[in-house]
């Protein structure tokens, strides 16, 4: 199959691209070619979707049977992936599962729950999504929306604070690291090697068209046993320091964004729709063998180093709080 990936560099599109050479598909990327390389045997075609009518010409030209759109985040940019489409058999749109907000009618959250978003990036995908699906039935628009929870990799090393390397070195100096609340709150982590699964097994599946599919690891995890495990593979064993949702949201909102809108709060979603249409999709990759990946990936590029103080000074702050509280129930009790 001619498979063309919008993007194919970075967190998921990486993996994706791997798994459709692994497969014997003809694989083109487009994107405007300011990151890495695409692998060997891969065409790059250079453009920025933003510069609609080259883009959309680009994609037309290349005769493609099968898209998978990566980098798709507005209704404008959907508007335009229609137009380049066209002729497309099945169109893999990414969104994510945030889509659906943070306050659930139900758990484990299924597809037909409402989309409620509270992130300006959610609010986007969502509307993106509504275009789309109005393409699918109101033309026969071939798509299928996947929307993935947290995705992590080499490419992306993240922590309940969001996207960021600094843990690693946080935890090889031993110095503590923060957790939002208790640290407890479920969240579903997959590796992007097993996200791959998904993408390219549900193209030119017939039942898929039209679709929507939650795309998370059928097992959840806590953030504060995701940190666990980072300590384990660094080798090195830290303090986990709770500092409420709202503070953090007080110190920097746009910073903490995702921290206190999203990973603050219970993420659990039903993963048996896209494990029942895509039965390629069978995770195999461990957190464990999975961060052991990303810290490899850290250290070779030098990543996460330097930084402020903001996390030792928030910290520093929350065991003060803590300190005058016991010590005000201390004196309360005598």
């Amino acid at each position: 199959m001619k498979v063309v990936v919008v993007g194919g560099t970075g967190n998921i599109s990486t993996s994706i691209v791997r798994r459709l050479l692994d497969e014997g598909h003809d694989v083109t990327c487009v994107n405007r070619g300011t990151t890495a390389a695409a692998p060997e045997g891969v065409e790059t075609i250079v453009v920025d979707r933003q510069d609609r009518e080259r883009f959309e010409s680009a994609v037309q030209a290349g005769r493609f049977d099968a898209a998978i759109d990566v980098i798709a985040f507005t209704p404008d940019d959907v508007r335009s992936s229609i137009r380049a489409f066209r002729d497309v058999g099945h169109v893999i749109h990414t969104s994510t599962v945030t889509v659906l907000g943070e306050r659930f009618d139900w758990m484990p959250v299924t597809e037909d729950h409402p989309v409620r978003p509270t992130v300006p990036y959610a609010a986007a995908k969502a509307d993106a999504e509504r275009v789309l699906l109005e393409a699918h039935y109101g033309s026969g628009f071939p798509v299928t929306i996947i929307r993935p929870s947290t995705t992590y990799g080499p490419k992306r090393a993240l922590r309940q604070l969001g996207i960021d390397s600094t843990w690693v070195h946080r935890i090889r100096a031993g110095k503590p690291i923060i957790k939002v609340g208790d640290g407890r709150a479920t969240h579903h982590l997959l590796h992007v090697d097993d996200a791959a699964f998904a993408f390219v097994g549900a193209l030119g599946k017939q039942r898929c068209l039209g679709q929507t599919y939650h795309l998370v690891h059928p097992q959840h995890t806590t953030w504060e046993e995701f940190h666990a495990a980072a300590m384990r593979v660094v080798g090195r064993e830290v303090e986990q320091v709770g500092v409420p949702a709202q503070v953090l949201e007080a110190v920097d909102e746009q910073r903490f964004l995702f921290a206190t809108k999203v990973f603050a709060h219970n993420m659990l979603f039903s993963a048996d729709k896209v494990r029942r249409d895509i039965p390629e999709f069978r995770p195999v990759v461990t957190v464990e063998a999975g961060l052991a990946e990303t810290v490899e990936y850290i250290d070779a590029h030098g990543l996460g180093q330097g930084g402020d103080d903001l996390e030792d000074r928030i910290i520093a702050a929350q065991r003060g709080v803590a300190g005058s509280a016991s010590t005000a129930a201390g004196e309360a009790g005598e």
